[in-house]
């Protein structure tokens, strides 16, 4: 697994991940093996007195020098050694973190075929232009596209800057930049961020060889827990709540459902009553204007005129006898309505008894009254 680089070229941003246990145990292996192993007069030694970095300063020794660690390097390198130059390159690059150093630490992770790494500490390398000289940057160019041919580019992009990455479950920093890539080996991947307050992102990738992948991860704040509601104490009753509630005033005559009939029905009440007064008067007209007419006939014939009248009667026989038709069908509607206007009346007074006394509050109120002259008692109703 490799360390991500920025998008945009800048200098070196992080060091890969070294322990000092490792340094310390690399710069051991490569003292001994040149001073036991090789046996040789010439072969590069430790000076006297010098120790890894990190180490303590009890015995009062110096630190390592970082020249002298590349040199071992480059003699491991020449003779085709890759582990222990590598663990001589990382020794010096944890002591003096020179470009140069870092490309060749790159150089031997591509000959161990590590080429995520290869990739990742040749290109961060390249991006200082101190990093060697112009053919040492020509050999570091020519490793960095040898390390890209075969492995894949990942370009991240993250919502929040310090969000925690991690890459198949190991993690790689916390990225101050929101954008950024990394080499990665080709194959299924997964990655995952993690910030304080936020809720995680994951996203699978698939990585090809010598190709380019795209993530976005958008972190979404953490819902916060509503804080549980701390009982409050019950409230002491107060003096007005343990008085009796006044009595509530009476329903109306004319309120809700009842007094909606009762409107209807008073409405119907009248209009009847209107509607038999006014075929009573029709009917009283007819039948005063059919008998004018039948007594002035009478007077000039006979009194049964009408019962089988001549010819020159048959016209003033038949308008006499539309006027008793028409006196007999007023009587009869003017009837008809009185009687209807008396079945709603009755039942309108029915509700008022009936609601009225039902559904009253209260219908009667008594009361003590004192006063200065005397006492008494109040009585109060609604009918």
């Amino acid at each position: 697994m490799s360390g991500p680089v920025p998008l945009r070229p800048r200098p070196v941003r992080r060091l890969p991940r070294l322990a000092a246990a490792r340094a310390a145990a690399g710069l051991f292996v490569v003292a001994g093996s040149t001073l036991v192993a090789q046996g040789r007069a010439d072969a590069p030694r430790l000076e006297r007195g010098v120790r890894p970095a990190g180490a303590d300063g009890a015995d009062g020794a110096e630190k390592v020098d970082p020249a002298t660690l590349v040199r071992v390097g480059d003699r491991f390198r020449d003779r085709g050694e890759w582990l222990l130059a590598r663990e001589a390159y990382a020794a010096a690059y944890a002591v003096g973190r020179e470009p140069r150093i870092l490309c060749e630490w790159g150089m031997a992770e591509l000959a161990l075929s590590a080429h995520d790494d290869a990739a990742t500490y040749l290109d961060r390398c390249l991006k200082d232009p101190r990093a060697g000289t112009i053919e040492q940057r020509r050999r570091y160019l020519s490793g960095l596209e040898q390390a890209r041919r075969e492995v894949g580019q990942l370009n991240i992009e993250v919502s929040h800057p310090g969000t925690e990455l991690f890459l198949d479950d190991k993690s790689i920093g916390k990225e101050q930049p929101t954008a950024f890539y990394l080499y990665v080996n080709p194959g299924a991947h997964t990655l995952k961020a993690s910030l304080p307050g936020f809720l995680d992102a994951a996203r699978p990738v698939q990585v090809e060889r010598g190709g380019v992948a795209r993530v976005d991860l958008r972190l979404e704040p953490r819902p916060k827990a509503v804080p549980p509601r701390a009982r409050s104490a019950p409230a002491a009753p107060s003096i007005a709540a343990t008085r009796a509630a006044p009595p509530s005033a009476p329903p109306g005559l004319f309120d809700g459902g009842p007094g909606a009939a009762r409107i209807c029905g008073i409405g119907m009440t009248t209009l009847g009553l209107a509607a038999g007064a006014v075929s009573s008067i029709i009917a009283s007209t007819h039948g005063a204007e059919a008998e004018r007419r039948a007594g002035a006939l009478r007077q000039r014939t006979s009194a049964t005129i009408c019962a089988s009248p001549p010819s020159e009667h048959a016209a003033e026989c038949a308008v006499i006898d539309d006027l008793y038709d028409t006196h007999d069908i007023a009587r009869n509607v003017a009837t008809g309505f009185f009687i209807g206007a008396g079945a709603v009346a009755a039942a309108t007074l029915a509700s008022f008894v009936h609601y009225g006394v039902e559904h009253r509050a209260r219908p009667v109120r008594v009361a003590p009254v004192a006063g200065a002259q005397g006492g008494g008692v109040l009585l109060q109703g609604v009918w």
